[in-house]
C-alpha cells in the first residue's frame, strides 16, 4: 500500500479498497467497450470532414490553468488544422435566440456556458462543422499526434453496442435473439455523441458532438432541462447532472433483468 494514502473512513471498506474496486470496474467497462470500438491509427483523417474545437477559459489572465490550457489547445489545433474557438468571458458568447439560450439569463450557472457556445458554433452555415469537440480549459491534449478524426472513427464507425452478448449465430436460443433485437435493433441511429467517463460516471470535461438533428435537439433539451425547474432549481444541478439526466432518462424505463444480464448499454443509442 501507498504509505501516503489517507484511510479516513470508519467503515470496514476502506478508501484503498474502493480505489481497487473502481480500477477493476473501469477495466471491465473498457473490456466491454473494446467490442464496439474500431481500431484506428492515431493519424487517421476522415475525408471531407471539418472539425472545430470549443473551449472557455474564464480564469484570470495570469492564472496558470488559463495559460497552459490555452497554449495547449492552440498548438494542438494548429498542428492538425482544426478551427479553435476560445472564449474568455460571457460577453463573447452571444445569445442563441432560436434555441432560447442566453448565458446571462440568471438561471444557468457558468458551467452551462458551454452549451450555448457549442450550439452557436454548430449553427454556423459557413463554414459548417461536421463535428465539434468541447474541451474544458483545464483539460489538455496529452497525445498530440492523435487526431480528433481518429477518435471519432474509433467510436462512431461501429454502431454495435458494447455488451456481453456472444457473436450472432443461426443456432442461438430464442431468448438470445430477443435480447439481441432489443440491444442492437435494425436501423440503429448514427453515433452523434462521444463522451468521456470516469469512476463517477459521465465526465463532460471532454465530449464530441456530430452536427445532426439529434445533437441540436440534445443541446436544446440539456439547456432547458426540466430538473432545473420546480424543486430542482433549489438544488445545485450542474451541467454534468443535467447532461446525464438527458442521456439516461429515455432508457431508464426499459432496463430489466434480461437487459442487465448482457450488460446492456444505459445510454441512448446515439451516444458512445
Amino acid at each position: 500500500r501507498d504509505k501516503g494514502f489517507n484511510e479516513c473512513t470508519p467503515w470496514p471498506v476502506q478508501g484503498w479498497d474502493m480505489l481497487l474496486a473502481g480500477r477493476n470496474v473501469v477495466a471491465k467497462v473498457r473490456e466491454l467497450d473494446d467490442r464496439s470500438i474500431t481500431p484506428t491509427l492515431p493519424q487517421f483523417r476522415l475525408p471531407q470532414t471539418r472539425v472545430a474545437i470549443v473551449s472557455i477559459c474564464a480564469y484570470a489572465e495570469d492564472e496558470p490553468v488559463r495559460i497552459f490550457g490555452s497554449e495547449n489547445h492552440q498548438v494542438y489545433a494548429q498542428v492538425h488544422g482544426y478551427d479553435l474557438f476560445q472564449f474568455t468571458d460571457a460577453s463573447q458568447i452571444v445569445p442563441n435566440v432560436p434555441a432560447g439560450m442566453d448565458v446571462n439569463d440568471g438561471v444557468h450557472k457558468p458551467f452551462f456556458w458551454k452549451v450555448n457556445a457549442v450550439k452557436n458554433v454548430m449553427d454556423q452555415a459557413s463554414p459548417r462543422y461536421d463535428w465539434v469537440l468541447w474541451i474544458d480549459c483545464d483539460a489538455l491534449f496529452m497525445e498530440p499526434s492523435r487526431t480528433i478524426d481518429s477518435v471519432i472513427h474509433m467510436h462512431a464507425a461501429n454502431t454495435t453496442s458494447a455488451t456481453t452478448l456472444p457473436p450472432s449465430s443461426p443456432t442461438e436460443a430464442d431468448h438470445v435473439k430477443r435480447i439481441r433485437a432489443r440491444v442492437d435493433p435494425p436501423g440503429m441511429p448514427e453515433v452523434s455523441l462521444i463522451f468521456a467517463v470516469d469512476s463517477t460516471g459521465i465526465n463532460n470535461g471532454v465530449w464530441l458532438l456530430k452536427n445532426t438533428e439529434w445533437s441540436h435537439d440534445f443541446l436544446y433539451r440539456w439547456w432547458h432541462s426540466d430538473i432545473l425547474q420546480g424543486p430542482g432549481k433549489n438544488h445545485n444541478c450542474s451541467d454534468q447532472s443535467t447532461m446525464q439526466h438527458q442521456l439516461l432518462y429515455e432508457r431508464s424505463m426499459i432496463l430489466d433483468e434480461e437487459w442487465d444480464a448482457v450488460e446492456g448499454p444505459l445510454w441512448v443509442p446515439e451516444a458512445r
